[in-house]
């Protein structure tokens, strides 16, 4: 079931992986991607990753002495609300033109603007989390990952080639992966915190490669699966 049958607001998670040069070409689909979802009658919160960013910031502040993980959450958050400018100035005609810090105001800047922007919100918590966070503000049913990952598998497909993808999975079950350590830290695609705050509200999360985000009409259009559909169950 599509976004489209029981509202017109989604929240689109967008990897900061995503955020450099070499991915202009990526950029610019989700861009179009993000247009066309406003001219079908979309309400979009789009939430913007760290990525490469705030990895390097946050790499060279411990070098200068910074221990405090709440400093170092800080910068990685300002990093990802930097990324999500760069879109809300490329989408500066349908898009509130300032990073939104406060989920609270997201229902009345969409009455107005087709499109608003987040980074990350508090240290401690996840991009993934902050994505179902605005879900549940905003009541969307559904949240979009675009991630370098469109997949969930048994194990590590890094490790292991006989790793089966699942096209369809229950949330709880994903969970049980990650308690298990299942899925090694850097296959992550969700923390269990976003995964607890899908189930409560009722969120489905729909997995998408940020390379291929024109899936997102297909399965919105269509119900065309465009790789793992996480069910809140």
């Amino acid at each position: 079931m599509s976004a489209k049958s029981i509202n017109n607001k989604l929240v689109i998670k967008i990897t900061g992986k995503t955020f450099t040069k070499n991915n202009v070409e990526y950029l610019n689909k989700i861009v179009e991607t993000i247009r066309a979802l406003v001219e079908k009658g979309y309400k979009i919160a789009i939430v913007a990753g760290g990525g490469n960013t705030a990895r390097n910031y946050i790499e060279l502040s411990s070098l200068l002495g910074v221990k405090s993980h709440y400093l170092l959450d800080m910068i990685g958050i300002e990093a990802s609300r930097l990324n999500a400018l760069v879109l809300a100035y490329a989408l500066s005609d349908i898009a509130y033109n300032k990073v939104v810090t406060n989920p609270n105001e997201l229902n009345n800047l969409l009455k107005i603007y087709p499109v608003a922007l987040l980074g990350g919100l508090i240290p401690g918590q996840s991009t993934a989390a902050v994505a179902v966070e605005v879900a549940e503000a905003i009541n969307a049913k559904e949240v979009i990952n675009l991630g370098a990952i469109d997949k969930v598998y048994d194990k590590d497909p890094n490790i292991h080639p006989d790793a089966k993808p699942f096209t369809y999975i229950r949330a709880s079950e994903l969970k049980k992966f990650l308690e298990q350590s299942i899925i090694p830290g850097k296959y992550q695609l969700f923390d269990a915190h976003s995964i607890d705050l899908a189930v409560r509200s009722k969120i489905t999360i729909v997995l998408c490669h940020y390379k291929k985000p024109e899936k997102i009409l297909d399965y919105i259009e269509k119900g065309v699966n465009p790789g793992t559909i996480i069910l809140p169950e």
